[in-house]
């Protein structure tokens, strides 16, 4: 590998660790940090996303997810909003701080 190449790795890394940091996301594991990126992907793609666009998107048990979830509202990092058409479902909103 290049001297380069190793530089570019280096600071893609140090750039994510400082947007682990700021979203709050440092004291997550790895699965749970890929699921809180699952659902902003999915958000920004489609606007919202419910908890089944997430385990389909992430590849995670739906038991992993709902506790990801449930540990990202605990923070207040996520809203979970009913739909007002069908109460079974609810969407998962980023919080913004």
């Amino acid at each position: 590998m290049s001297e380069k190449y190793i530089k570019q790795i280096s600071n893609i890394l140090q750039m994510l660790e400082n947007l682990d940091r700021d979203l709050n996301l440092s004291s997550f594991n790895e699965t749970e940090k890929k699921i809180y990126y699952t659902i902003a992907n999915q958000v920004h793609k489609n606007g919202q996303c419910n908890i089944s666009d997430v385990i389909n998107a992430s590849g995670f048990s739906r038991s992993t997810v709902y506790k990801a979830i449930k540990a990202f509202e605990d923070k207040k990092m996520v809203v979970l909003i009913q739909s007002n058409s069908d109460k079974r479902e609810v969407f998962i909103s980023l919080a913004i701080a």
